[in-house]
């Protein structure tokens, strides 16, 4: 099985935040929206997608790669979780 592509990752990583999301998000998310900032992730829903991203990908995500940087953006968040399913395929 081949590794998804960040473009398959980014729209899975969406659908999954716009599904899960406490804020409305209906209206879809730009992917250099502030997740934080906008309140789409907040730490609970930090460690759901983090367990989700685990789960849907098959990667391991160590406590110190969960920070702002990485969640901040779907951008940011499907390029890190990319980098993730890349590095443990090779």
């Amino acid at each position: 099985m081949s590794a998804p592509d960040l473009m398959s990752v980014q729209k899975n990583l969406l659908a999954y935040l716009i599904e899960n999301s406490g804020v409305n998000v209906s209206g879809g998310i730009d992917p250099e929206e502030n997740l934080l900032d906008s309140g789409i992730l907040d730490s609970l829903g930090i460690a759901e997608v983090t367990e989700y991203m685990e789960k849907e990908f098959g990667i391991a995500i160590d406590e110190d790669e969960i920070t702002s940087q990485n969640y901040k953006t779907l951008n940011a968040l499907s390029g890190f979780c990319h980098s993730k399913i890349t590095s443990a395929a090779a």
